[in-house]
């Protein structure tokens, strides 16, 4: 899967991730790897985007509950990331 407007919005994530001096340090691994996992779904053909990458979608969901109220940006940023993976079937 290539689909531009998802790498934009991994690529804001990390550089959110970046800027987050406040997070704590257990979420910021667990970000990272989310986005690393979000990274190697990008990087699959369209036709194998969806196989092994269960689950992806609602993790994804659980970091935007996590982080609405202290981190609204990032928060808004992950549901969008959200909001394309659903798109894509994932």
């Amino acid at each position: 899967m290539s689909d531009s407007k998802l790498r934009a919005a991994v690529n804001e994530i990390r550089a959110q991730l970046t800027h987050a001096k406040d997070l704590n340090p257990n979420t910021r691994r667990s970000l990272e790897e989310l986005v690393r996992d979000l990274e190697t779904v990008l990087d699959r053909p369209a036709e194998s985007a969806t196989r092994g990458s269960e689950g992806l979608r609602d993790r994804v969901a659980d970091a935007v509950r996590r982080l609405e109220a202290s981190h609204p940006v990032l928060s808004t940023t992950l549901g969008n990331v959200v909001d394309t993976l659903a798109f894509f079937g994932i």
